[in-house]
């Protein structure tokens, strides 16, 4: 999975549709748009736009959070943040609508399997700056018994890289979410066939 910088009010801003542009080039992935920092006008656009460049090929956007952007962008899904609306009224409300859900402990992520929502993202497994604020990294140790311990399938996140997929999918991950190896554009493709290199077939 790949996830958004986070800075399109910032800094970045225009590079969301550059990664949707290299990813409708690139092996089929699942694109979290998460940027809270922009106006909710501002992200309907953008993810309608990134929605565009999406449609002609397997690769799946998902909103963060924003339940009524994900059905006026006609979105494939929606990603929850562990303290958001509960996701068992998320899936009541829409039933058809793709939906996962970030979760920080064992405990979260037993919980959230109970909301019929389709899959997990567990983390930090590994330190990240990012993730600092859900305190230190929870090791493999931790992925592979939450991984265990749900029947949904489980994306690790958190100090991700190529090299580390593989004793994430070990551990039971059934894929891996990340940000910062993504942010270069020109190499994109190539770093989303790096991940791929590491995964069984």
């Amino acid at each position: 999975m790949v996830v958004s910088s986070g800075n399109e009010h910032l800094e970045n801003r225009g590079l969301a549709m550059q990664q949707a542009k290299a990813i409708a080039r690139s092996e089929p992935v699942m694109f979290q748009l998460r940027e809270k920092g922009i106006e909710a006008a501002h992200l309907f656009h953008l993810a309608c736009n990134i929605r565009t460049v999406l449609e002609d090929c397997d690769s799946l956007l998902l909103v963060n959070e924003r339940a009524d952007i994900t059905l006026a962008s006609h979105a494939d899904g929606i990603h929850l943040p562990e303290s958001s609306c509960p996701a068992v009224s998320i899936r009541k409300a829409f039933p058809g609508v793709l939906s996962g859900q970030s979760v920080h402990s064992l405990q979260s992520a037993m919980d959230a399997a109970k909301s019929g929502i389709d899959y997990l993202l567990f983390g930090p497994v590994f330190a990240t700056p990012s993730k600092q604020a859900f305190g230190p990294p929870q090791g493999l140790n931790e992925l592979e018994k939450v991984c265990r311990s749900v029947t949904l399938p489980v994306f690790a996140v958190g100090g991700i890289t190529p090299e580390r997929s593989l004793a994430c999918i070990e551990n039971g991950a059934w894929g891996i979410a990340a940000i910062k190896p993504f942010l270069n554009i020109s190499l994109l493709p190539e770093t989303i066939e790096s991940f791929r290199s590491y995964l069984p077939t």
